[in-house]
């Protein structure tokens, strides 16, 4: 009987624990008699971890937060400083310049550039008027005043510029095509079909462009050789052609022939001095001048003799000079 006295009491003790559970109350579990208990293992293997793993977090984000507070204070001094004094323009430039000297020392900066259509501009008007160079950064290229500033050059009508990234500019050019050689005050320029001076330029240096000479030459050639393409002979025998008070053309032939034409009705008047050749061969006669200002009449001019005739000045023979270019305004 006395054997079943613990077992009794362990029963007993069992009894209350789920009595207490059944209660709602919570009771210790009892350790078993036959198995040892480690004591605080639970404790060691709950705690230890994490208060080491908790205490390394919080000390990061406290250094963190220091870190960030210490570079927003630092940004804020410099930015209140440069308000203050005045100096917000120079801290934007600065912070720009600091960009795009990153942006151009990682690949970003124009190292090459590529020209289509360039056959009379120069590679130095070209590169003047691109602005761009080894420090320059091609995301912030404004390729539209590069445009304008190469369409300012005088042999160029067209532009377009474009970005290759990384670092590669391309340009296409339309050049102005030279259309006459202008002649006026002593010096000499190739001129296009709109009179636009493309360059300073030699005669010798374009054989088969026609020569016009004086004010106002450059600018109304085109429609004068416009009237004069139907007339294939006479522009092959022209020498230049003058402009006389920026009003009316005087042709200059080879043979020293001078053909005075009126202000308008060009073609009637080439219509009569194509018929007056055809009858009278006037381009290879010793005439000096034939004058077709007046449509109802044509007056002819020969070569005086050299007895009779008064001393001239001989013009050089490279400057063709007109009979009417010293004339003065209103009498021509």
């Amino acid at each position: 009987m006395q054997s079943l006295g613990p077992a009794r009491g362990h029963a007993k003790g069992r009894g209350s624990q789920q009595a207490l559970l059944a209660r709602g109350i919570a009771a210790p579990r009892q350790p078993s008699r036959n198995l040892p208990v480690l004591t605080g293992t639970r404790d060691l293997i709950r705690r230890k971890p994490r208060s080491i793993r908790l205490g390394r977090a919080s000390r990061d984000r406290m250094r963190g937060k220091w870190l960030l507070f210490s570079l927003l204070f630092l940004v804020s001094a410099v930015a209140y400083g440069a308000v203050i004094g005045g100096q917000t323009g120079l801290l934007l430039n600065t912070a720009a310049t600091g960009v795009e000297r990153l942006a151009v020392a990682v690949g970003f900066g124009v190292k090459r550039v590529t020209v289509e259509g360039q056959q009379n501009t120069t590679d130095a008007d070209i590169t003047a008027a691109l602005g761009a160079g080894p420090d320059t950064m091609m995301l912030t290229f404004d390729t539209d005043a590069a445009k304008q500033r190469l369409e300012s050059v005088p042999w160029i009508r067209h532009a377009q510029v474009m970005r290759l990234l990384p670092s590669t500019l391309q340009v296409v050019i339309e050049e102005r095509t030279p259309y006459a050689v202008w002649q006026n005050k002593g010096k000499t320029y190739v001129v296009d079909n709109q009179g636009v001076v493309l360059a300073p330029a030699l005669p010798q240096a374009y054989p088969n462009l026609p020569l016009v000479v004086g004010e106002g030459a450059a600018k109304h050639a085109a429609a004068l050789y416009a009237a004069l393409k139907p007339y294939g002979n006479l522009k092959r025998k022209m020498l230049a052609a003058l402009r006389v008070g920026d009003r009316r053309w005087t042709l200059k032939f080879r043979s020293g022939l001078e053909i005075m034409l009126p202000d308008d009705n060009l073609d009637v008047a080439l219509k009569s001095l194509t018929k007056l050749e055809a009858e009278h061969g006037v381009l290879e006669r010793d005439i000096a001048a034939v004058d077709l200002r007046l449509l109802d009449r044509i007056t002819v001019r020969f070569h005086e003799t050299a007895d009779a005739a008064p001393p001239a000045t001989v013009a050089p023979a490279d400057v063709p000079t007109a009979s009417t270019g010293a004339t003065p305004k209103g009498k021509t």
